[in-house]
């Protein structure tokens, strides 16, 4: 059994969009090598837009959870790193990984989004901006009783947060999540906080519009004031010295040019060292 599980799941439906982080995701396999992916879930790249339970492609939706949670359950891995894919590819990978832990795991959401809506707060009722939310227990009733576990919001830690609807900041105001800002000196508080948790393990989820687009605007949905490309990569490096590094995420990739694509490798090359 290998430590280090490595999934693709193109998922693009979640943003409802087109199939931008479709291709994106095919675009770091190919900077990966196939070989050194171990599951790809199937998706397709042609689906009927339908709402259900208030989810755009909630049937496509609901189909990559379960061959997601097949590919897990059958491998056992200790460790998971999922390839998008939209911002939601990944939230069977960090349910199971939870429940692999029981617990005790700190999930760090680099984002320029919170994603915390429910169908019921969503202007778009688009997937890409619920994941999280799901994870804590609420959202669509079919894919919440498809997820191995749920978390805790003392569980959950933001850095690159930015653009907030104001159901999501009231939810992160009364559950006391905290974001911490998007600097080089301020790597040593998001260390203090993540201490804080007193759990071990930790999962990043990086969806890398938590980037500065100054820096790095390969993304459907760029943001200002985020993180310097460097910074981002320091800031990894360094939770990676600290803890114990579970699980990681890189979604939303939409592929706009050579320099991107380079700074892309890059991160897939700390991602390895710190997982590996």
């Amino acid at each position: 059994m290998k430590d280090v599980y490595t999934m693709v799941v193109p998922q693009w439906q979640g943003a409802a969009a087109g199939t931008g982080p479709y291709h994106g995701a095919q675009a770091i396999v190919r900077l990966l090598g196939e070989q050194a992916i171990d599951a790809f879930v199937e998706v397709r790249e042609q689906s009927v837009a339908k709402k259900e339970e208030g989810v755009w492609y909630r049937r496509d939706i609901a189909e990559h959870f379960v061959r997601a949670a097949d590919r897990l359950n059958e491998a056992n891995p200790k460790k998971v790193f999922t390839i998008g894919g939209d911002c939601a590819s990944d939230v069977v990978a960090i349910s199971y990984l939870n429940k692999h832990y029981d617990g005790e795991m700190t999930l760090l959401w680099l984002d320029a989004h919170a994603d915390l809506n429910t169908p019921e707060t969503s202007p778009s009722n688009k997937f890409h901006g619920m994941p999280l939310r799901l994870l804590l227990g609420e959202g669509a009733p079919s894919l919440l009783q498809m997820l191995p576990s749920t978390i805790l919001p003392q569980q959950v830690l933001y850095t690159g947060l930015r653009e907030l609807d104001h159901g999501e900041r009231q939810y992160i105001v009364d559950h006391g999540i905290p974001n911490i800002p998007m600097c080089h000196e301020c790597a040593d508080m998001l260390e203090a906080v993540v201490a804080k948790r007193k759990k071990g393990n930790l999962y990043l989820h990086i969806d890398l519009d938590v980037i500065d687009p100054m820096d790095f605007d390969s993304v459907a949905c760029p943001s200002p004031g985020g993180f310097w490309f460097e910074d981002l990569l320091d800031s990894i490096r360094e939770l990676a010295s600290r803890y114990h590094i579970v699980g990681c995420a890189i979604t939303e990739y939409q592929p706009k040019n050579d320099d991107d694509e380079q700074k892309v490798g890059r991160l897939l090359e700390v991602v390895a060292d710190c997982m590996g």
